[in-house]
């Protein structure tokens, strides 16, 4: 994708009327490193990467809102972002970003071409959480005391709004006996906070590598393949798939309720090499 000079930081999705459906894409776990050549399991992931941009791009639908839920850089280097925000300005939709345990926060922060995290976004009728779970020198995740009580706070001051949560680690288990140990540490406590208020509709986050929908605090919780490779379903220890890079699309109604799935590359060029033994 060519580099654009023209355009700023995209983070403000604008008005959008209240009494219709939004729509946002979901990507995650990039993994971009230094140059637009690195490769991890195989994969060139700042190609893949632009794949999912292209086919994007080109969906008739496009986004009110793409939320790139953590694990934007592969090891936190400033190049590494500097191609994510040259190529999330090519694309020219509005975007969100929340850190996962890859990144690097002050890194992301210093680059001038991306917007600050933004932990609520107006949508609609919709309103978006974006939860830090990311933890320093820690590949799994836990909540902040002062992350879960924003939460708690938002939530109530939103009691006339529905709410999506965005987050890297998933607060539960999916099934996948690795990936498991890696959830949010004190999701118990999460689930508490969704409970006790009621307008949290559905949750989403990226990290496990894999589609799963799973019940959580009595709500649809989804994870969201990556940009790049596929984690093994199922798997008791680190396994690669061959599924190819996708993303998550959601639509947002204005009565609550939502509908979701996940697009994938099928005619990729990028070959993950499944006999990684981790990274």
């Amino acid at each position: 994708m060519q580099n654009s000079t023209q355009q700023g930081p995209q983070q403000n999705p604008g008005v959008v009327p209240r009494d219709r459906a939004v729509r946002v894409v979901q990507l995650t776990d990039c993994h971009l490193g230094p140059n637009a050549d690195y490769t991890l399991a195989g994969v060139r992931t700042y190609h893949s990467f632009l794949e999912v941009l292209q086919r994007l791009g080109a969906d008739p639908g496009n986004a009110d809102l793409v939320v790139v839920s953590g694990d934007i850089a592969a090891q936190g280097v400033a190049a590494a972002y500097q191609l994510f925000s040259r190529e999330m300005r090519t694309l020219g939709l509005p975007f969100a970003w929340l850190p996962g345990n890859h990144d690097l926060l002050e890194r992301i922060s210093d680059n001038p071409l991306l917007p600050p995290f933004k932990p609520v976004v107006e949508l609609g009728s919709w309103r978006l959480i974006c939860l830090n779970t990311a933890v320093e020198d820690q590949v799994g995740g836990y909540l902040a005391a002062e992350q879960l009580a924003f939460l708690d706070a938002s939530l109530q001051a939103l009691q006339s709004h529905p709410v999506a949560l965005f987050m890297h680690h998933p607060p539960t288990d999916i099934g996948c006996q690795w990936l498991d140990r890696q959830q949010v540490g004190n999701g118990a406590e999460l689930a508490a906070i969704v409970r006790r208020h009621g307008n949290v509709k559905a949750g989403f986050s990226g990290h496990v590598h894999q589609e799963a929908q799973v019940n959580f605090a009595g709500i649809p919780f989804y994870t969201t393949p990556s940009t790049c490779f596929q984690f093994a379903a199922g798997s008791d220890d680190f396994a690669l798939s061959l599924d190819p890079p996708a993303y998550r699309w959601i639509d947002l109604y204005p009565d609550g309720s939502h509908a979701t799935g996940v697009i994938a590359i099928d005619n990729t060029r990028e070959q993950v090499d499944t006999h990684t033994a981790g990274y």
